[in-house]
C-alpha cells in the first residue's frame, strides 16, 4: 500500500468515526440561555419510589394442564395469539368460552379471567382502520373494571383501555392511565411496560396533542405535573444562533410552551395545590414555566416566596432553576451557591449532578475564579471517562437533561489559555483530584513553551513519561549555549520534533482547530472575547515547534550573515516553514517569510 493510499485509507476511517460517534464540536455551552432552560424529563421521572408491584399471568396465560375448562379456554386463546391473523370468533375459543361460562364449578377469579378473555379477543380484532373491536372491547372492559374484585385482572384491563385509547389516537385518555397505574401499588403492569408505554404515547413533548387538551389534566396534581413539565421540556436547536446570550442580549427560551395559558391553568386550579406537597409542587411548577417563557425574574419572584424550611428547596429542579434564574439575570455569584447544593447533594441524580458541575464551570469563568472552573471541569472530565459518556451519543440532543460539552474542550482550552500561575494554584489546591495528573502534563507543557525546560523535564518525570523526558533534558542543556551555534541546534531539534515538545498531546487528538473560534463566539463579552482570542493566538504560536524554529533559525542567519552557519541556518528555515500545519494560521506571513528567506539565500536581499 503506497502512503497516499494509507493517508487516503486513514482520512475515510477518522472521517467514518466522526459520523458514527456524532461530532461534538461545542463549546462554553454554558454561556448559552438554552443551557439554564429547566431540566428535561421523560415518563420515568414520574415514578414514585418503593412503588410494589404484581407479576401475576395476564388472563389467559396462566397454566394450561389438565382438561378443565379454563386450561381449555387459555389453550384455545394461546392459539389465537400464536397465529398472525388469527380468525377471533374461530370456533374453537367460542366454544371454549361458552363451556368456561357454563361450568358451575368456577371459582370468581375464574370467571372474570373468561370475561377478560372475551373482551381481548375483541380488542384484537379492531384497528384504528375498523375500530369496532375496539369500541365492543371499551364496552366490554368498562362493565369489567365495575364488577371485578381480582387485583391483577383489574390491574391488567386498565391498561387495555390505556392500550386501546392510544390506538385511537386518543393520547389523553391512554396518558392518564398509564400515569395512574405507574404509582398504583399492586399494579400488574410492570413499571418497563408503563414506562415504555408513557413514551410511546408522549414522545419527548407530547406534540401538539397535549397542548391542546392541557387543561384536562388539571383533574389531579399529579396529571398537572406531568403535562406541564413534558409542554416545558427544552428545545435545542443547534443551527439557531438566535438562542446564544450575546453581551446585552435579554434571555430567550428555544422552547415554545403556551406560557399564559400554563399560568392561568395554574391559577384556576390553585386547589389542587393546597397541602403542603401540592404547595411545594406548585412552586416548581410555577418556576418551571416562567424559565420556560425565559421570564427569570418571574422564577426568582416564586423562589422568594417559597419558605425557607420548604422541602421543595432541597429538590435538583428547584435548585437548578433558582441556579439558571441568577445566571439569565446577569447574577453570576448568586447562581454558584444552588449549583454546589444540588452538587453536593447524596440524592442527586447523576445527570443533574454533570449539569450542575458544568453549570459552575460558567459561574466561576463569570467570577474569575478559573482554579475552580478547571476543578469542576476535570471532575466532568473523569466523570465521562469512568462511566464511558463519550459512548452515549445514540438519540436526539433533546433527549439529555441539559447539554454539556462531551468533547471535553472547555477543560482543554482552560488548560491552555489560563496563566502558568493559576495551574500551579489548582495543583497546590487540588492535586489529589482525579485526572489532577492531567493539569501537571499541561504545566510541564506550559513550561517548556515558556522556555523552563528544567522543571518540565521534573514534572514529566514525576509523570513517567521518558521521551519528554529526555527531550527537556536535551533542549536544557542545548539552551545553555547562547552562541549562534547553539541556537543553531535549538533551533535543528526543535524542527526534527514537530508537535513532541510545545504541543500538549494530551489534550488534542487532530481536532483542536474545531475548538479555537473565540473571535465568533457571539456568547463572550468583548472583555472575554479580546482575552480568548489574544489566548489562542498564543496558543497556536506556542505550541507550534516548526514556527518556533523557524523564528530561532531566522534570529541565527540575521546575526551571524552569509556564514555557512547563517546559510544553514536559513535553509533550515525555509524547509520548515511549509510544513506547519494549517491550524496555525499566519498564512501571509509565512507567504512572506519564505520570499524573504529564498531571496536573501539567492542573493537578492541584503539582509534579514
Amino acid at each position: 500500500m503506497t502512503r497516499k493510499t494509507k493517508l487516503a485509507v486513514a482520512s475515510a476511517a477518522a472521517c467514518g468515526c466522526l459520523l458514527a460517534c456524532g461530532f461534538d464540536d461545542t463549546l462554553r455551552e454554558y454561556l448559552s440561555a438554552r443551557f439554564w432552560l429547566p431540566l428535561s424529563k421523560s415518563a420515568r421521572h414520574f415514578a414514585a419510589k418503593g412503588v410494589k408491584r404484581t407479576n401475576a399471568p395476564f388472563a389467559g396465560m396462566g397454566a394450561m394442564d389438565g382438561d378443565s375448562p379454563v386450561a381449555r379456554m387459555r389453550e384455545a386463546y394461546a392459539a389465537i395469539c400464536r397465529q398472525p391473523e388469527p380468525e377471533y370468533r374461530a370456533e374453537a375459543i367460542q366454544k371454549a368460552l361458552g363451556e368456561a361460562r357454563a361450568s358451575t364449578a368456577l371459582a370468581r377469579r375464574e370467571r372474570e379471567e373468561v370475561e377478560l378473555i372475551d373482551a381481548k379477543i375483541d380488542m384484537r380484532r379492531g384497528s384504528a382502520e375498523d375500530p369496532a373491536g375496539y369500541r365492543q372491547a371499551l364496552e366490554k372492559l368498562a362493565v369489567f373494571l365495575k364488577t371485578a374484585r381480582t387485583p391483577e385482572y383489574l390491574s391488567e384491563a386498565r391498561g387495555w383501555v390505556a392500550h386501546i385509547h392510544y390506538e385511537l389516537g386518543d393520547q389523553t385518555e391512554a396518558g392518564k392511565i398509564y400515569l395512574d397505574e405507574l404509582n398504583r401499588p399492586g399494579s400488574n403492569l410492570s413499571y418497563d411496560t408503563l414506562v415504555t408505554s408513557l413514551q410511546m404515547t408522549y414522545g419527548y413533548d407530547g406534540g401538539p396533542a397535549l397542548i391542546e387538551h392541557l387543561g384536562e389534566y388539571f383533574d389531579t396534581p399529579e396529571h398537572a405535573a406531568f403535562a406541564i413539565h413534558l409542554a416545558t421540556n427544552p428545545h435545542w436547536d443547534r443551527a439557531n444562533e438566535s438562542a446564544l446570550l450575546a453581551p446585552g442580549q435579554e434571555p430567550v427560551a428555544t422552547a415554545n410552551p403556551p406560557y399564559e395559558r400554563l399560568k392561568n391553568l395554574l391559577e384556576q386550579h390553585a386547589e389542587l395545590f393546597r397541602t403542603e406537597k401540592g404547595a411545594n409542587l406548585l412552586a416548581l411548577l410555577g418556576m418551571r414555566v416562567a424559565m420556560s417563557a425565559g421570564d427569570p425574574a418571574a422564577a426568582l419572584r416564586i423562589a422568594g416566596q417559597t419558605p425557607a424550611a420548604a422541602a421543595v428547596r432541597t429538590d435538583p429542579d428547584f435548585l437548578w432553576m433558582l441556579a439558571s434564574a441568577h445566571f439569565l439575570s446577569h447574577d453570576f455569584a448568586g447562581a454558584e451557591a444552588p449549583l454546589l447544593q444540588m452538587f453536593r447533594a447524596s440524592g442527586t441524580p447523576t445527570h443533574e449532578r454533570l449539569a450542575a458541575a458544568y453549570g459552575l464551570c460558567g459561574v466561576y469563568q463569570k467570577i474569575a475564579q478559573p482554579a475552580e472552573q478547571i476543578r469542576y471541569a476535570l471532575w466532568l472530565r473523569a466523570s465521562n471517562v469512568k462511566e464511558h459518556r463519550y459512548l452515549l451519543r445514540s438519540g436526539g440532543i433533546e433527549a439529555k437533561t441539559v447539554y454539556w460539552a462531551l468533547s471535553g474542550w472547555d477543560l482543554n482550552m482552560l488548560l491552555e489559555l489560563e496563566p502558568v500561575e493559576t495551574l500551579r494554584a489548582f495543583l497546590e489546591k487540588y492535586g489529589g483530584a482525579p485526572e489532577s495528573n492531567l493539569v501537571r502534563y499541561s504545566l510541564a507543557v506550559r513550561l517548556a513553551r515558556d522556555g523552563q525546560y528544567e522543571e518540565a523535564g521534573r514534572i514529566y518525570e514525576s509523570l513517567q513519561v521518558p521521551k519528554r523526558v529526555a527531550r527537556m533534558r536535551r533542549l536544557a542543556e542545548l539552551s545553555k549555549d547562547g552562541s549562534a551555534e547553539g541556537r543553531y541546534k535549538v533551533g535543528e531539534y526543535l524542527a526534527a520534533n514537530p508537535e513532541r515538545i510545545y504541543f500538549n498531546d494530551r489534550l488534542w487528538h487532530g481536532l483542536q482547530r474545531y475548538a479555537l473560534f473565540g473571535s465568533n463566539d457571539a456568547r463572550l463579552t468583548r472583555a472575554e472575547r479580546e482575552k480568548t482570542v489574544a489566548g489562542e493566538r498564543k496558543l497556536k504560536d506556542g505550541q507550534e515547534e516548526l514556527w518556533q524554529a523557524y523564528l530561532v533559525l531566522r534570529g541565527v542567519a540575521h546575526d551571524t550573515g552569509r556564514t555557512e552557519l547563517g546559510k544553514r541556518a536559513a535553509r533550515l528555515a525555509l524547509e520548515s516553514l511549509p510544513r506547519i500545519n494549517e491550524r496555525f494560521g499566519r498564512f501571509e506571513e509565512i507567504r512572506k517569510g519564505q520570499v524573504e528567506l529564498w531571496q536573501w539565500l539567492a542573493g537578492r536581499r541584503a539582509a534579514i
